[in-house]
């Protein structure tokens, strides 16, 4: 019943989908509180005047924050609708994203991942639109633009510059040496005024410092956090079936379908790397891994045959995203 409901493809959802985020969100605007940030998270460079302005309200963040999840959740939507991963016209992805990001209580509240999930949702689209061009020169520097102005928010984004370089690979078998070049060239430039300006301003101290507290700060997330252990373990079962079942009907997907599922687990698979390898990554990857296992889950629960095993997690997955809100 519930899963019919969220697959749907009716109006309602531009109204629904809001209202999924005010009930699971309740605590953020009741008990609003800022999210816990290791020191020089929040002073990443276009985050930090960001953060100076929202310091004076955690109601604000938190409200932003619902904001930003909202509208992710309809570019998600965008990308499957203008790609057509899975070959019907639903709403699903939308309300499998709003889901997944709601059981992350730390992260009602603002932080630089969501402009940075953002910018990967824009570097994503230039990528999965070459399929059908025969130049992509403009793609390749807007998808690298992309990543560089997203890591000025969230220093990480940048380790994902790669998904550029593998996934035009993937999408387009003939490759020219300029589309090596235009990524590097596109990531490069917000970089440059940046250092420019700390440099003209005598900072550079101030950007190696920032720069280095977000790659080598320890960030513990899961320790002494049993209901976030218990959530992640429902996502990571739930992850491994359904990615069990895209391999079982991989043969009939077309071809860009494919290609677009093989990008996606490019994504999931840097963000598990940089979980476990980058000392500063810590709950906030989760976000930008809800990318990726948007699509996966979704295209698990739609075509299950057996509906009752389907519905039986979707009921599953809200019950406990909502206990977590209580403990």
């Amino acid at each position: 019943m519930i899963l019919r409901i969220l697959k749907t493809n009716q109006a309602y959802h531009f109204l629904l989908i809001p209202l999924i985020v005010l009930g699971l969100w309740f605590r953020s605007y009741i008990h609003p509180e800022y999210f816990p940030f290791f020191e020089g998270e929040n002073a990443m460079f276009l985050y930090k005047p960001v953060h100076q302005w929202l310091s004076q309200s955690a109601l604000v963040s938190n409200l932003l924050a619902m904001v930003f999840v909202i509208a992710l959740s309809f570019l998600v939507l965008r990308l499957n609708t203008a790609y057509a991963f899975i070959r019907i016209r639903t709403f699903l992805p939308s309300n499998i994203f709003v889901l997944i990001v709601s059981g992350l209580l730390s992260l009602h509240a603002l932080h630089p991942v969501y402009f940075a999930l953002l910018f990967l949702l824009l570097c994503v689209d230039r990528i999965f639109q070459s399929y059908e061009l025969e130049q992509f020169h403009a793609s390749a520097f807007e998808a690298g633009f992309f990543i560089g102005l997203g890591s000025l928010f969230y220093l990480n984004l940048i380790f994902f510059f790669p998904v550029i370089w593998i996934g035009f690979l993937l999408i387009k078998k003939q490759y020219q040496w300029r589309n090596f070049i235009l990524p590097l060239m596109g990531v490069g430039v917000p970089w440059l005024f940046t250092w420019s300006y700390y440099f003209l301003t005598n900072q550079c101290a101030v950007f190696t410092e920032t720069i280095t507290a977000n790659l080598y700060v320890d960030n513990h997330f899961l320790r002494d956090n049993l209901p976030l252990q218990i959530y992640l373990g429902f996502l990571t079962v739930l992850t491994l079936l359904s990615s069990i079942f895209l391999l079982n009907q991989y043969d009939e997907k077309k071809i860009s379908t494919r290609k677009n599922f093989q990008v996606f687990f490019l994504i999931f698979f840097i963000a598990f790397v940089l979980l476990i390898a980058v000392p500063a990554v810590s709950q906030e990857i989760l976000i930008i891994m809800s990318l990726p296992l948007t699509f996966l889950i979704s295209n698990y629960l739609i075509f299950m045959k057996r509906k009752f095993w389907s519905n039986l997690f979707m009921y599953l997955f809200i019950a406990l995203i909502i206990y977590m809100q209580f403990v």
